[in-house]
């Protein structure tokens, strides 16, 4: 249920989102958020965590933490110090070379779709490197960002 670097930090209290999927014909229904809700309610995790490329699991992280940007701490360095591998560029948390060099997606690649109104591979420029990914974490405590 967590990673060890992570749920040490967090004294065992952190979930990593490690993968979601919804067939692609009913997806932007709120499945992938009730999914994750639910499983926030049964383990009551105080953080979520994950590593990605997808502006959808962007959003259901954001839903379920009741926070309108995930890529955005009012500490990124301290939420750095957290995730493995995680490092800080302009404020965003990534982890560079996380998937093999020609990436996870291939040809389609999600982070040429928005978040937030705007592409997130051009607001999350160390993007550019497909085999890079987004270190995201939610506080679902209420607690500062």
């Amino acid at each position: 249920m967590d990673s060890p670097r992570t749920g040490d930090y967090f004294g065992g209290r952190a979930a990593e989102l490690a993968g979601i999927i919804v067939d692609p014909n009913v997806q932007q229904h709120g499945i992938g958020t009730h999914l994750v809700g639910e499983f926030v309610r049964e383990h009551t995790p105080d953080r979520l965590t994950a590593y990605t490329r997808n502006p959808s699991v962007l959003r259901v992280l954001g839903n379920v933490g009741m926070v309108d940007d995930v890529l955005r701490h009012s500490d990124p360095e301290r939420i750095a110090a957290t995730l493995q591998h995680a490092t800080v560029h302009d404020g965003v948390l990534y982890h560079i070379d996380r998937y093999a060099p020609d990436g996870l997606y291939g040809t389609f690649d999600p982070a040429t779709r928005q978040y937030n109104g705007e592409i997130l591979q051009e607001r999350c420029v160390m993007l550019d490197n497909k085999n890079s990914a987004l270190a995201v974490s939610v506080d679902l405590t209420g607690g500062e960002r």
